[in-house]
């Protein structure tokens, strides 16, 4: 990072460094390259419009990064691009709510992970069917797998069946959240 000025807006921005390389940890996590978790760190820990030359600035990255890692939290629906009145540049937003943004990744995951399971899940039960099998579709050992995938197919489909539910309504996932966290009294 970039030297700052010194006093509490230096003291904030210390901070704002620290949320900023958490976010680059986390990107490892939900599956992002480390550059677009720190773009939108910033824009999100800020709550500022930036635009890609305060990005490219506050980050030390080059316009190409800064413009195509936009281009894919765009995509993601995590930034949005704004324009400033009487200012011809483009200028970057995070959405300020958390709930929308945890509601957002969580979709994305979804997509690229749980959905793919279960597309090859629904393959391999279409394909140890007894109409695929054919005469061999009484062996224990066709059984035995037939029913293993149908168990954890089970499983993903409800676990995919709550995340849709959730990610219809934001109301809904914290109203789900808040009540999982409850103690029992």
């Amino acid at each position: 990072m970039t030297a700052r000025k010194a006093g509490p807006s230096r003291r904030l921005e210390q901070i704002e460094d620290q949320f900023v390389g958490l976010w680059r940890q986390m990107s490892a996590l939900w599956g992002i390259v480390p550059s677009m978790a720190e773009i939108h760190g910033v824009l999100f820990i800020t709550g500022e419009a930036l635009s890609m030359d305060d990005i490219m600035a506050r980050l030390g990255i080059s316009r190409a990064n800064a413009s195509m890692n936009l281009r894919q939290l765009i995509e993601w629906g995590l930034v949005r691009q704004v324009h400033k009145r009487g200012d011809r540049r483009a200028y970057y937003e995070s959405p300020a709510d958390v709930w929308e943004m945890f509601t957002t990744i969580a979709a994305h995951r979804k997509r690229r992970e749980i959905d793919p399971v279960l597309n090859t899940l629904r393959r391999c039960q279409e394909q140890l069917s007894p109409e695929a099998l054919g005469d061999q579709a009484d062996d224990e050992a066709v059984e035995q797998r037939r029913r293993r995938v149908a168990e954890l197919l089970s499983i993903v489909s409800l676990i995919d069946s709550l995340a849709q539910r959730f990610f219809e309504s934001q109301r809904g996932l914290r109203t789900a959240v808040d009540l999982l966290a409850q103690k029992d009294d």
